[in-house]
């Protein structure tokens, strides 16, 4: 028991000196580490026609969309009804025999 304590005691006084000289090695202050840390970036503010210039590009961008939108959905096919399939059909008549036959 008393070399268990003898022992933490002598680690502890060996490391005292070096946790001390560690925090004293930095010389600024917590403010100063805080103002470094929390620097504000400021961006600098765009001219109102480059604004104006950017708006309007997406606006024409936006109604070309919408025009190539509309002329694929112009060209596309009409959809055929669904009891015009040819499976549906060949499914049908198959039920249509299958039925017959049992009678």
């Amino acid at each position: 028991m008393k070399s268990s304590v003898t022992a933490v005691v002598v680690v502890a006084a060996a490391l005292a000196p070096a946790v001390v000289l560690a925090q004293s090695a930095s010389t600024e202050t917590q403010l100063q580490q805080e103002l470094r840390h929390r620097r504000v970036i400021v961006r600098p503010v765009t001219p109102p026609d480059e604004v104006e210039r950017d708006a309007d590009r997406a606006v024409v961008e936006l109604q070309q969309r919408e025009r190539d939108q509309v002329a694929r959905d112009l060209s596309r096919p009409a959809q055929r009804a669904p009891q015009m399939d040819q499976d549906l059909k060949a499914g049908i008549q198959t039920r249509s025999l299958n039925n017959a036959l049992r009678r």
